[in-house]
């Protein structure tokens, strides 16, 4: 993986710009791959939130009061 001193060590120009790019995409890849972790909802409005949530509660409260 490329490093900003790799960067700056770059001439300026589309080798730089390239550089710059190519480190965007490697940093977005690895948000991409926290963000699809364990303990991550997903969820596009504060209503699919609770209800995302909501069902995991429930479930936990289930096995809770079965156990």
């Amino acid at each position: 993986m490329l490093g900003y001193d790799d960067i700056a060590a770059a001439a300026a120009g589309e080798e730089r710009d390239a550089l710059w790019r190519s480190l965007a995409e490697e940093m977005e890849a690895a948000a991409a791959a926290r963000r699809d972790g364990p303990g991550f909802v997903r969820a596009s409005t504060p209503a699919d939130l609770a209800r995302a949530l909501g069902r995991d509660r429930r479930g936990r409260r289930l096995r809770r009061l079965a156990g």
